[in-house]
């Protein structure tokens, strides 16, 4: 994040350089030069306003501040939000600058509507921050909306209206019949030949913990909507889970990463193995050999897209990640798959929660000795 627009820095250093290139002029006429320079720096770095409205604000920030001179992104913003943003062309520029100062992926849309409305209200906090906070609500909000429009829409078209026989046009009492014994009659025979069939070969003997194809459930707790039992939070052998990630070479065995996504679960009530199952998934657990393993370990869910897109702290990308899981899931309808249903906001690969569910259930059976299966 950018949090200054001109810093106590860089006013040091224009002070010295004035000095030394105009030793020879009086102090008055090196203070001109030095006043001359703020406001070209600063006009240049504020958003792309008109000339008037840009110099206006530049003079007022400059009298606010004109004891240190040093001007922060949140003076910009605070004096901006005071301006008349129903203009489309202010309301414009002031967003696209918001954004390029920001380290978040902001969306212009959003934060023009964000601007918007603490324009005209009166916003306690009028910050960077505030805005990056309000920006993924919004996001996330979004997701969780457009979740639902799909899923309602999905349940319209998958219930077509149906015709009962009877009821239909040119239906005939002794064809029905007909058909009904000779069906009886065809599955009779079809269960008799199934039955010499399963007889005559020889049983397999299945390793359920080798199975790594995650099947689809629809009994048991599956039937009931929004977080199962099964991913909500538990305490777990964390000593077993850093074994496990140490064996893999992953940097989220060390501090402050594994205490963070761990923090980030329990506050969220998401089951911690599920977080690191999504790291494995997206980074293969982050491992310690690759050339930018340190900047992949701050966003390991590639969170807003990715880690290059969206480089923050462990501790923020963890509690976005779980924050996200709980909405989704939150909204899920029973009779669905819970990872799968999360893999529709989620990620954009239809097959991402295979290999989740896949993750999700080796760290079940390597930390706590039970492979994950969706109850019967």
């Amino acid at each position: 994040m950018q949090d200054y627009v001109l810093s106590s820095g860089e006013i040091v250093r224009l002070k010295q350089y004035i000095e030394r290139k105009h030793l020879d002029l009086e102090p008055k006429l090196r203070a001109s030069i030095l006043a001359d320079a703020v406001h070209r720096i600063i006009e240049g770095r504020l958003p792309s306003f008109p000339d008037g409205v840009k110099k206006q604000l530049c003079y007022e920030l400059l009298k606010k501040h004109r004891e240190t001179l040093v001007i922060q992104t949140d003076d910009v913003l605070q004096h901006c939000v005071s301006l008349d943003l129903s203009n489309e062309e202010l309301l414009s520029s002031l967003s696209e600058w918001v954004s390029n100062r920001s380290t978040f992926p902001l969306q212009g849309e959003i934060v023009s509507e964000i601007l918007l409305q603490w324009s005209q209200q009166q916003s306690p906090t009028v910050t960077l921050q505030a805005l990056e906070r309000e920006w993924s609500q919004a996001q996330e909000d979004f997701s969780v909306s457009e979740e639902l429009a799909v899923a309602m829409e999905a349940e319209v078209i998958s219930e077509p209206l149906v015709v009962p026989y009877w009821k239909r046009v040119g239906f005939n009492r002794r064809i029905s019949i007909a058909m009904v014994c000779f069906s009886t009659i065809g599955l009779v025979i079809l269960l008799v030949f199934s039955l010499v069939q399963h007889s005559s070969e020889p049983a397999i003997n299945v390793d359920t913990v080798n199975i790594q194809q995650p099947t689809m459930n629809n009994t048991g707790t599956n039937l009931d909507g929004g977080i199962p039992m099964e991913l909500k939070y538990v305490v777990i052998d964390r000593k077993r889970l850093q074994q496990y990630l140490r064996n893999r070479n992953s940097m989220l065995a060390e501090e402050p990463y594994l205490s963070q996504i761990i923090e980030a679960s329990k506050k969220y009530d998401i089951h911690p193995l599920l977080l690191f199952a999504i790291t494995g998934q997206e980074q293969g657990f982050v491992p310690k050999d690759h050339k930018q393993v340190e900047a992949i370990a701050n966003n390991p869910f590639n969170v807003f897209g990715s880690w290059e897109s969206y480089n923050t702290s462990i501790a923020r990308s963890a509690s976005i990640a779980a924050k996200t899981v709980f909405n989704i899931s939150s909204k899920r309808p029973g009779g669905s798959q819970p990872i799968q249903w999360l893999n529709r906001t989620y990620a954009e690969d239809p097959d991402w929660w295979k290999g989740v569910t896949w993750f999700f259930n080796e760290l079940k059976r390597e930390v706590e000795d039970d492979s994950f299966v969706w109850p019967e």
